[in-house]
């Protein structure tokens, strides 16, 4: 999942011409085998890729306030 949010969703939303993605769950942060330094690398990479996508709608619901991810240990 991580590697198609960030390497792949772009391209198939132009692919499908999708207006909507919904996102639920809490980013993998309740996931023991990913250490603190993945996660401090990963989630800015996951926001970076979302926050690149134009003209499509993505909410993303999480049990966490995404700007406390760096902060989630």
């Amino acid at each position: 999942m991580v590697h198609f949010l960030i390497k792949e969703l772009e391209k198939d939303l132009e692919k499908y011409k999708s207006k909507l993605v919904v996102i639920t769950g809490d980013f993998f942060l309740s996931d023991s085998q990913i250490t603190k330094q993945d996660k401090h690398w990963l989630y800015p990479q996951l926001i970076q890729a979302i926050t690149k996508i134009k003209d499509c709608s993505i909410p993303v619901f999480s049990p966490m306030r995404l700007s406390n991810l760096m902060n989630y240990g």
